[in-house]
């Protein structure tokens, strides 16, 4: 089969009024970019805002979980000493009831 005649990687020519349309479409479509970009620093600027103050607020409801948990450790160990005291004073109340001298009683309490 023969081949064409003439190039066809041939440059078109372009007039001055098409090469103006094409800037001002460039120039149009960077401004809309441009204030995409501006919307969307803002917008990341406005959430660092609000995740720092979210921190903020966590390390605060850490630092009172914390001392709840303390609270809830002691209130334990005070409940478990009181119900010990109790233990002992009806174990001591039975002893004395049964006769038991208090060296025995002393002596019973110690093992």
């Amino acid at each position: 089969m023969p081949r064409p005649k003439g190039s066809k990687n041939k440059k078109s020519i372009q007039t001055v009024a098409q090469v103006e349309a094409q800037i001002a479409a460039k120039q149009e479509s960077k401004k809309v970019l441009e204030a995409e970009q501006a919307e969307i620093v803002a917008e990341i600027g406005k959430q660092k805002e609000l995740l720092k103050a979210k921190k903020k607020v966590l390390r605060a409801v850490e630092k009172d979980l914390l001392a709840l948990e303390e609270k809830k450790i002691e209130a334990e160990a005070i409940e478990t000493a009181a119900a010990q005291k109790e233990e002992i004073e009806k174990v001591v109340s039975k002893l004395v009831s049964s006769g038991k001298s208090a060296d025995e009683i002393l002596e019973m309490l110690k093992k």
